[in-house]
């Protein structure tokens, strides 16, 4: 295996320096001005180590260049392809040991990856079209680097293992909502989105260099990073399950839902007594049966004289 490479050292050093830069700007930011919320984002949900804070700090930073790209008229599908091109030369690097670098590579592609759908906003350039090759080239994004790393770890079965099945559960994540989105579910954010796996993956890959030790340890090179690799690998396939039992479950409502018709109503105000109530207290009464001429009263009638 590979030792520490001092280029990926630097490279992780001074990825971490802008990180925390970022992260102490928007802090800055928030305390004069406040927290610059997004309903996009909140659509995101929240995950282990990616708070509201940290995404909303990253997003207020990519504000001036997805401007500045929307000003000079540069197409969201250009950067798009650029965003796949940074993610898939990231595979290489991982697979020489170039783990900084791979990493850098990483996060700088999954940076494009927001800019090219904020420059199609501001530039009301948005389309199915462009949404379709943005989620088609992200699947390419998802396999470069792990195919690397898994080419890295080939001299162990085990190890290598560990990227693939992350691979297998990133796959299930997005074809399991894909699907439900086909069949007009909605999935709840569950955890190990898109969003979160770049962001571990890439972090992993950037402090792997600073963290691990320079000899193997138990025959593992940057262990650290292999570490956060073999848990993205059980918890993504974790996630794909929960997702996929959970839309079969939401498939089999709908199915008796439309089975039992309007009887299920019925059934359920039967079942809670405070349905029932209400339901007697919505029914309006009922009218008043009209009197037969029969029994009309006689008062203020005239009869003929005998």
């Amino acid at each position: 295996m590979l030792g520490v490479n001092p280029g990926s050292v630097a490279v992780s050093v001074a990825l971490v320096v802008v990180f925390a830069a970022v992260l102490v700007g928007y802090a800055i930011r928030s305390q004069r001005h406040g927290r610059r919320r997004d309903p996009r984002l909140d659509r995101l949900g929240r995950s282990l180590l990616l708070g509201p804070f940290v995404i909303e700090a990253f997003y207020w930073a990519f504000q001036v260049p997805g401007r500045a790209l929307a000003a000079l008229g540069t197409t969201p599908d250009t950067i798009t392809v650029a965003a796949l091109a940074l993610s898939v030369a990231a595979g290489p690097a991982a697979a020489a040991g170039f783990f900084g670098w791979a990493g850098g590579l990483v996060l700088v592609g999954a940076m494009l990856d927001v800019l090219d759908g904020m420059v199609a906003r501001k530039s009301g350039k948005s389309s199915p079209s462009g949404e379709l090759l943005d989620s088609v080239l992200d699947r390419y994004a998802d396999f470069a680097p792990l195919i690397g790393l898994a080419v890295f770890y080939r001299g162990s079965v085990w190890q290598m293992l560990a990227p693939l099945l992350a691979l297998l559960g990133t796959t299930l994540i997005s074809y399991v909502r894909a699907k439900a989105e086909g069949l007009s579910l909605e999935l709840p954010s569950g955890f190990m989105r898109r969003h979160e796996r770049v962001v571990y993956l890439g972090v992993a890959l950037i402090i792997g260099p600073l963290l691990s030790p320079p000899a193997e340890v138990l025959g593992v090179a940057h262990v650290v990073t292999f570490g956060v690799v073999a848990i993205m690998a059980l918890a993504t396939n974790l996630s794909a399950v929960a997702l996929i039992a959970r839309a079969r479950a939401a498939l089999r409502r709908k199915a008796a839902a439309r089975a039992a018709g309007p009887a299920s109503v019925v059934d359920l105000a039967q079942r809670r007594p405070w349905l029932r109530l209400r339901a007697w207290l919505d029914t309006p009464p009922p009218p008043s049966p009209r009197p037969r001429p029969s029994e009309r009263p006689a008062t203020g009638e005239r009869h003929p004289e005998p």
